[in-house]
Order: structure tokens, then sequence, then C-alpha cells
């Protein structure tokens, strides 16, 4: 737990949608990793 002047932030309560966020990131890093394969063969990278 970090406690500051400002806030409180406690990373349990965050974990749920750190979680699905983080699915989500990683499909997108896939499909983005998949179109560069495919740019760098069309492009002869």
């Amino acid at each position: 737990m970090t406690i500051n002047k400002y806030y409180v932030f406690v990373p349990q309560a965050a974990d749920g949608e750190t979680h699905k966020e983080h699915e989500v990131q990683s499909e997108k890093e896939t499909q983005r990793q998949a179109m560069v394969r495919q740019a760098q063969q069309q492009g002869g990278l």
C-alpha cells in the first residue's frame, strides 16, 4: 500500500481491472506483431 498526502493506493483492489486490461493489451500486441511480420515480408525487410 502506498500512502501519499494526496491519495492512498491499494494494489489488491486494482488487480481485477489491470488483469482485464493486460489481456486486451496482449491481444493488441499479438495483432501488432503479426502485422509487422506481414509488412516485413511484403516490404522485403
